[in-house]
């Protein structure tokens, strides 16, 4: 289909200056009316935007500026990240590259991984910006991981978030795509997929080109507002669900740019079991998903592409 012909969605937002993270706020979380905008839109979605993050959209602009000056070095400078590593490395493919980087506690230092990459530099401005950016995530993955779980009635929000969230890992994707004038408007940058950890904070520069599939197996481009953040369910999360959350297939397409950078933020579940909460299973919703842990299931996503519900699923989710 032209993409030119499908439509547009303007996915719901929360504004997240609007919620109160403190311990009297966190226990009030499911009576805040942005709780309910996220749960309706995971369950249509699967995405739901954040605007005034807490995040300055000057951070934003500084990381755009130093992700420009890494994909601008020579190849073989680039090369020097490559490890086998999926916390730290470089890959490349036919006009799409991606540098990510480590977050806590892989590494102790970004500075050692831009030090490699780019020894002949003075690499304080790039390690202080790219290391703010992801504190700045560390952050926001409490306070997504809890209204998340307020989302679907889960008392104890606290509980729940120390147990099954609090000592999650993460990786931090800078991407990087371009097209040197040979792709049209509505080509394929990125293949359709969905990711297999819990959730994915999605920064996307003026380049947008983000387009989601719909319940009814369309595409639809999402809608680019500046200096807002993109949240999409995994299929990790959608498990923990039950199946209340989508995880969907989306894709990149090439629009009118010649280069677009996105950041990625991925959160994944401690390396333990993963297991529906007893709350989220009754009569209505019997348990759709057995147990599994992240790494299995991971290892098993990247080597035949079974997503979760051929993994893990018991029955179909409603």
């Amino acid at each position: 289909m032209d993409s030119s012909l499908e439509k547009e969605v303007d996915l719901p937002f929360i504004d997240l200056s609007q919620f109160s993270f403190d311990s009297e706020g966190i226990k009030n979380l499911q009576n805040h009316p942005g709780v309910a905008t996220v749960r309706e839109s995971c369950q249509e979605w699967g995405f739901f935007r954040i605007v005034n993050s807490g995040i300055p959209n000057d951070a934003f602009q500084k990381v755009e500026s130093v992700s420009h000056e890494l994909f601008a070095m020579p190849q073989e400078m680039k090369d020097r990240a490559i490890t086998s590593s999926p916390h730290d490395t470089y890959i490349n493919h036919p006009y799409r590259e991606s540098f990510w980087f480590p977050t806590p506690p892989h590494s102790d230092s970004v500075l050692a991984f831009c030090n490699k990459l780019w020894p002949e530099k003075d690499n304080l401005k790039l390690c202080e910006t790219i290391g703010a950016y992801i504190l700045s995530m560390e952050d926001l993955k409490r306070k997504i991981s809890s209204i998340i779980i307020a989302s679907l009635e889960l008392d104890k929000v606290e509980t729940f978030y120390h147990s099954d969230f609090e000592k999650g890992t993460s990786v931090f994707r800078i991407h990087h795509y371009y097209s040197d004038g040979k792709f049209a408007a509505g080509e394929e940058a990125l293949f359709a997929h969905t990711d297999p950890h819990c959730f994915t904070i999605l920064y996307q520069d003026n380049g947008a080109g983000l387009q989601i599939q719909s319940k009814e197996g369309n595409w639809v481009h999402v809608k680019h507002i500046p200096n807002s953040l993109i949240i999409n369910v995994a299929d990790s999360l959608k498990a923990w669900s039950n199946g209340r959350y989508r995880s969907v297939n989306h894709r990149v397409v090439y629009k009118d740019w010649t280069n677009r950078i996105s950041l990625g933020w991925f959160m994944m579940f401690p390396d333990k079991e993963i297991r529906v909460p007893a709350e989220l299973i009754d009569d209505q919703h019997p348990q759709c998903y057995r147990p599994f842990t992240y790494l299995q299931f991971r290892d098993a996503f990247m080597k035949d592409r079974i997503d979760i519900d051929g993994y893990a699923g018991i029955i179909p989710t409603y």
